[in-house]
């Protein structure tokens, strides 16, 4: 089978690490596209942390004498471009003249190096930070082009920006739940708490009262609060799971709809069938649109239209309460509207909020796949 072009194969693993999310699928997809599309035999991939400590993340087409008891030769003691790499001193793609572990490898088993005794290494890089180091080998060669040491820093190149998006990925997922913590912090607060401070004070006045009328009608105001509190609770506890959603994502959303007393109307198009990761954000986004209904529109009825197809998934939440003023929007988002628009970001969709006074709310969601 002919090798592709240089520039296709660039493309080729352009294309998968930009699709890819997972750090460790990214890298070992990456390497096995790298070795089968060049003229390398085989590579592997160290990640190296502040200390200088690395550790082999990935490997492909080793030869035995290198993956002798568990790569045994390629985890343990130190090396040249390691130490090179800790000192600042390897900055670019270049040879290695000698490799302390494919030299142990072969007074070992030299029967087994399929023809491995040097290599070249690459640090992984996003602009000043750096990752690890790729290495690739080709039997019986000591040195490598000019043209094979481009490409190795061009792959480099990708892997290290591909490693740095996903690294912002996660920080963003951090920074969703952390404001998720907070905002359910502020609930807890602003509802909960003023509900059982409420039940102190009657309940302290309650213990004065001498007229039976008035110390009924006492007791029956703290018995509401304390089921308004203890339902209050409960809808905050839910949001910290969402119960019901391995049995998918409508039958989640009647569930929840039912627990807070709203009546959703569904519309569906479709098979509504998303990566977990998905359908529990979009999942979180609709159960806060059906908060806002619940608390701020002045109804108890929600239509939901739902709808997948191989490119993308769409969602539409309409009440017809109260609204709001559309215009003044972008100024006083809720942090629940905030939350909404956090998670439509990180799944490089849009989210757009039309509203009017007293002729209610449209939230729609479009998702690609």
């Amino acid at each position: 089978m002919e090798k592709p072009t240089r520039t296709s194969l660039l493309k080729e693993i352009a294309e998968f690490l930009n699709e890819e999310t997972e750090m460790y699928s990214m890298m070992h997809g990456a390497l096995k596209k790298l070795v089968s599309g060049s003229n390398f035999h085989t590579g592997w991939i160290f990640f190296i942390d502040e200390e200088g400590k690395h550790e082999l993340v990935a490997e492909e087409a080793l030869p035995p004498a290198l993956t002798h008891n568990k790569c045994q030769y390629m985890t343990e003691g130190t090396c040249w471009c390691v130490t090179a790499y800790q000192n600042k001193k390897l900055t670019k793609a270049s040879n290695i003249i000698s490799c302390s572990r494919i030299v142990k490898a072969t007074k070992e088993h030299h029967d087994k190096t399929d023809g491995i005794t040097h290599h070249a290494t690459v640090p992984l890089r996003s602009g000043n930070e750096q990752f690890g180091l790729l290495n690739i080998a080709t039997p019986n060669t000591k040195r490598y082009s000019e043209e094979d040491l481009e490409l190795l820093e061009s792959v480099a190149f990708q892997i290290g920006s591909a490693i740095k998006r996903i690294f912002l990925t996660d920080q963003e997922k951090e920074a969703a739940r952390i404001n998720e913590r907070n905002r359910l912090a502020r609930d807890l607060h602003d509802s909960v708490n003023q509900m059982l401070f409420s039940l102190k004070i009657t309940a302290h006045a309650a213990k004065g009262l001498n007229d039976q009328q008035a110390a009924k009608e006492a007791f029956q105001t703290i018995e509401d609060t304390s089921q308004s509190a203890v339902n209050e609770m409960r809808a905050l506890i839910w949001q910290l799971k969402p119960i019901g959603l391995e049995q998918g994502l409508i039958a989640a959303i009647k569930q929840y709809s039912q627990f807070i007393h709203i009546e959703p109307e569904f519309e569906v198009e479709g098979l509504i069938d998303l990566p977990n990761t998905m359908e529990e954000n979009i999942y979180r986004i609709i159960q806060e649109s059906l908060n806002n209904i619940n608390k701020h529109s002045g109804q108890k009825r929600a239509k939901i239209y739902l709808e997948q197809n191989k490119y993308e998934f769409k969602s539409r939440i309409i009440d017809e309460g109260r609204g709001f003023e559309n215009n003044k929007l972008e100024n006083n988002l809720s942090h629940g509207l905030k939350n909404m628009k956090q998670r439509v970001q990180f799944m490089k969709g849009r989210i757009d909020i039309n509203s009017e006074l007293n002729k209610g709310t449209e939230i729609i969601i479009s998702i690609p796949l």
